[in-house]
């Protein structure tokens, strides 16, 4: 394993961001970009939105170079593909960790799955068969799992721990700016110490 990189996976409800809430939510996920890089960790990062017609390509972005604001456009459709989308990012990414030579293998995982509402548009998946897939690769790989969700059902549904869970408020004027700076500290926590 590589002890010295992170790599950062995000499941992104394209729905979540109104177009009234879409530069907030720039300006927070920059300055959280920003945080994570001053810690001087190596990091890469991959990441995904509840689309219907968008493969998941999992890619291996350096953080200083990945740019997350075109995952920020909302489709309009409303609908919400958590769970399929999640399921699938998460194999694609084992499938790649596991051809990935031992020695380059990041040390740590994180995923942050950042949803609006609860999941109404998927297909294959379900709470139940995601919920444990999060399970394994939490207890057995020791993936760490946060979410972001206005919903708290979601956390209850997909197992995460209410610790690693960060409620967005819409009726907050700035809905992303506190919830950003949380998982900010939250990742930040879980960095292995040198």
């Amino acid at each position: 394993m590589n002890d010295k990189l992170t790599l950062q996976i995000f499941a992104f409800d394209c729905n979540a961001i109104s177009d009234e809430q879409h530069d907030n939510a720039v300006k927070a996920i920059k300055k959280f970009g920003a945080s994570l890089r001053a810690t001087g960790r190596m990091q890469h990062v991959s990441g995904v939105r509840f689309t219907r017609d968008e493969e998941v390509i999992i890619r291996n972005t350096p953080l200083e170079k990945f740019k997350i604001t075109k995952m920020l456009v909302n489709d309009g459709t409303g609908a919400c593909q958590l769970l399929d989308r999640t399921a699938e990012v998460m194999e694609k990414v084992g499938k790649r960790l596991s051809d990935t030579p031992e020695e380059e293998r990041p040390s740590q995982v994180i995923m942050t799955i950042i949803v609006s509402g609860r999941d109404n548009a998927s297909v294959h998946y379900t709470y139940d068969r995601l919920r444990e897939m999060i399970s394994v690769q939490r207890d057995v790989y020791k993936w760490k799992f946060f979410l972001l969700t206005d919903y708290t059902i979601n956390m209850e549904k997909l197992g995460i721990a209410e610790d690693d869970t960060i409620l967005i408020k819409r009726s907050e004027k700035d809905m992303f700016e506190r919830p950003f700076a949380e998982l900010t500290e939250k990742i930040i926590n879980v960095f292995p110490k040198e």
